[in-house]
């Protein structure tokens, strides 16, 4: 039964005096080994600094914030300390020099639920058995060799996305207003294809696909932000009383339900045509189970949570990028114009299947998705890091314990690193830049840096940049009405990742280029 609105309150207010007695507590216990502690805002008792981040861009606010505290800032949130980083030279501290100490991951409710107990890469404890699992999907799972041979599933879903845009488009031709789509919708459905196949190969179509993405979209949508027992550990009975922990629990059972059909129909396909095992992700996990070729014990669950980190990488991020990179275009017309130039030079007169294999020659196009990852990273704020071992951080004390937020979005947008026009969306910038996706630069970091790094980020990229080069490449683009580019919402809401908080929609018309039947 769920609990009503005003009855998770009273339950709340209830324990405030409870609270207060355990954070003084606390408090008291850790005055004396407090030195040097990072400055940061007032604290106030119970909720500690968590009002700065009730907001939907909370790396803004951090921002702000570190303007007045520095780059290193302590924030006590509920119960938790929290370390924000706010400049390269503190970032490369953490993320580099000590390293070993930031390589694991806060405990949090929505990941322990829905990714199998922190099975998962993602949100795995830094240990023997995560260095097993990042080994595996290096070398294994998104190996460049593993992206290269996915080439033909990111050519037919994209050709497909194409298609749906260009039969609209061409059903409101002879003179009538042009087609109006919601693009980011349709970048969304791609994605998803393209992370399914590559994941299930072809035995997750139709009626299982449409099931299967419902049930991801139902646990994205419950896995996104804090629950109580994140910020109050004490309190962890709250998310019990107020439906939370059940509700994910829900959301979980279903996901896993569909886990089990699908890698039941997987392993019968496999029987009933007597083939070996495919080539596709679930196939080659199944294959490393089955060999026990692994170094702990691997069976199932760890599969489940891997899949649920893929399509959380490989379709929320990918599809909001895409969807903020013409979101851009739109608003500089001059850009817009000068990388869809470039793509149909380069893609004139070729088979369009073959496009992938030109996109070294997109240099300008390059450097707009560069230039559209620093002002929109998909983690403004990476994921969240647990410190191990109390280190110094920019000459502060960072005790063991506490959770360690790098602000990437904030650095990305410094005048410091990037000069007056910060803001300002200038593709050239990096032109003669040094900064790529390697996190070896650390004012710039759409894939953070480190241990923890993305390993799917040549994945990532590859989907990416195509899925922008044939949207350029076919279609001529505009604003619905006479909306002005200026006058384009670009509002950010920040949730699993930043996204548009409304999906774009564009008016499509065709360009007369050769399509593949």
């Amino acid at each position: 039964m769920e609990i009503s609105g005003t009855s998770a309150l009273t339950i709340f207010l209830f324990l405030v005096p409870l609270l207060i007695l355990v954070s003084s507590l606390r408090a008291n216990s850790n005055s004396s080994s407090k030195k040097r502690r990072p400055p940061g805002p007032r604290a106030f008792p119970l909720v500690g600094s968590i009002h700065h981040m009730l907001t939907s861009q909370p790396q803004a606010a951090l921002w702000d914030l570190a303007e007045r505290h520095g780059p290193v800032m302590l924030l006590r949130l509920g119960q938790v300390d929290t370390v924000v980083i706010s400049s390269p030279a503190a970032a490369q501290e953490v993320l580099q020099g000590n390293d070993l100490s930031f390589a694991s991951r806060p405990s949090l409710l929505s990941s322990e639920i829905i990714c199998y107990g922190h099975l998962d890469l993602a949100f795995a404890p830094y240990g023997d058995y995560w260095r097993a699992l990042r080994k595996l999907c290096v070398l294994e799972l998104l190996s460049a060799r593993k992206v290269r041979h996915f080439a033909p599933i990111r050519d037919s879903e994209t050709m497909s996305l194409v298609a749906e845009i260009r039969a609209a488009a061409a059903a409101d031709g002879d003179g009538e207003e042009a087609a109006t789509f919601n693009l980011g919708r349709l970048l969304v459905s791609c994605t998803n294809s393209i992370t399914g196949l590559a994941t299930f190969g072809d035995g997750c179509s139709g009626e299982r696909k449409e099931q299967f993405l419902s049930a991801m979209a139902v646990v994205l949508s419950h896995a996104s932000g804090f629950s109580v027992s994140d910020l109050f550990p004490s309190l962890w009975f709250v998310d019990v009383l107020t439906g939370t922990k059940r509700r994910l629990w829900r959301a979980h059972r279903q996901l896993d339900e569909l886990f089990d059909k699908i890698i039941e129909e997987c392993e019968a396909r496999w029987k009933d045509e007597s083939a070996a095992a495919g080539d596709n992700i679930l196939s080659i996990m199944l294959r490393v189970r089955d060999n026990e070729e692994f170094a702990f014990p691997f069976g199932n669950a760890n599969i489940k949570a891997i899949i649920v980190d893929l399509f959380i990488a490989g379709t929320e991020t990918i599809s909001s990028t895409a969807e903020w990179v013409m979101s851009e275009l739109i608003r500089h017309p001059e850009s817009m114009a000068k990388a869809q130039a470039e793509v149909r030079t380069a893609f004139n007169n070729i088979i369009p299947q073959h496009h992938e294999s030109h996109m070294d020659a997109l240099h300008y196009t390059r450097l707009v998705i560069k230039e559209t990852l620093r002002l929109h990273p998909s983690l403004p704020l990476l994921l969240p890091r647990l410190c191990r071992k109390t280190c110094d951080i920019g000459g502060f004390e960072v005790t063991e314990g506490s959770r360690v937020m790098i602000n990437a979005w904030a650095m990305a947008r410094s005048p410091e690193y990037w000069g007056d026009d910060a803001e300002e969306f200038r593709p050239t910038r990096f032109e003669n830049s040094v900064a790529d996706y390697q996190g070896t630069e650390f004012q710039y970091l759409p894939f953070g840096s480190g241990r923890r790094m993305c390993p799917g980020s040549a994945f990532g990229m590859a989907t990416l940049e195509l899925v922008v080069a044939r949207l350029l490449y076919y279609f001529d683009w505009s604003l619905p009405g006479k909306m002005r580019p200026e006058e384009l919402d670009m509002e950010t809401i920040v949730g699993g990742t930043a996204r548009r908080r409304n999906q774009l929609h564009l008016v499509a018309t065709l360009h007369d280029v050769p399509v593949q039947s």
